[in-house]
């Protein structure tokens, strides 16, 4: 169905104001609040799914407040932590059930860090983490037998756990080799919450030389332990899905740069 002809302007506007403040040498602050907009595209607009007499898609606002701080533990380690908190309103997505939703809440609250570790002079840990609880702030009783959705569930295909570790070994200057854990955890596949994946771990490995000024080669091996797992993971139309990941791969290279 195509809705007739009209005309659909929207103003918006994305303030943004931070607070920095260096305590000390070792140890520095910030509190930031920003807020972002997007409006409708075109398809949120005019494509009408059936049964639907009109589409009240407006723009798209998140407001988000951010804490954190950066410090030096010593000579040897460096911290990055903050926390969030994120709210969008007139969210647009379509659910399980192929209908639009255009007027979707959510939230995002949480705490992202990242720590470097000079362990020797040639081995440093890089590690990042981050926990966030992603949640619809809205009811939507479709009635229909896909997907219900109640404020505060969990929304679907955000894992609340991200990791990333990297631990790198630079025997001497022109030689560089790293190993790498991801880490992705345990989600929801549907907006109500009644089936989910339970994530994935990998191992890549990575070497890299530089021959001369210009010349460079590297080897990487993805998914070094094999591990099968879908790089997403949803529900949909009564069903799971599952896109698989890339299996072992061993992969070369070499770089030049006049």
């Amino acid at each position: 169905m195509r809705p007739p002809d009209q005309v659909n302007r929207f103003v918006t506007a994305s303030p943004k104001f931070s607070l920095r403040h260096q305590f000390n040498d070792d140890f520095s602050g910030y509190l930031s609040y920003a807020r972002g907009a997007r409006a409708p595209q075109t398809t949120d607009l005019y494509r009408l799914q059936s049964g639907q007499v009109d589409n009240q898609a407006r723009p798209e606002l998140i407001d988000a407040v951010e804490l954190g701080g950066n410090a030096n533990l010593g000579s040897r380690a460096r911290i990055n932590l903050a926390a969030f908190w994120m709210a969008k309103q007139n969210f647009f997505f379509r659910d399980a059930d192929g209908f639009n939703v255009s007027d979707g809440r959510t939230r995002h609250v949480g705490v992202e860090t990242d720590i470097v570790i000079d362990l020797h002079e040639t081995l440093s840990l890089q590690s990042a983490f981050t926990y966030v609880a992603h949640t619809y702030r809205f009811d939507r009783i479709t009635g229909n037998q896909f997907e219900t959705i109640l404020s505060g569930n969990d929304i679907d295909t955000a894992p609340r756990v991200i990791a990333n570790t990297r631990l790198l070994w630079t025997p001497i200057d022109r030689l560089t080799f790293e190993a790498e854990w991801r880490h992705i955890g345990s989600y929801f596949t549907d907006a109500a919450n009644d089936n989910s994946y339970e994530g994935y771990d990998l191992l890549n490995l990575r070497a890299q030389a530089q021959f001369t000024k210009s010349l460079s080669g590297y080897l990487v091996l993805r998914n070094a332990t094999n591990e099968l797992y879908a790089e997403r993971a949803d529900f949909a139309f009564g069903s799971e899905r599952f896109f698989p990941g890339e299996t072992r791969t061993l992969g070369f290279g070499i770089r030049y740069n006049r």
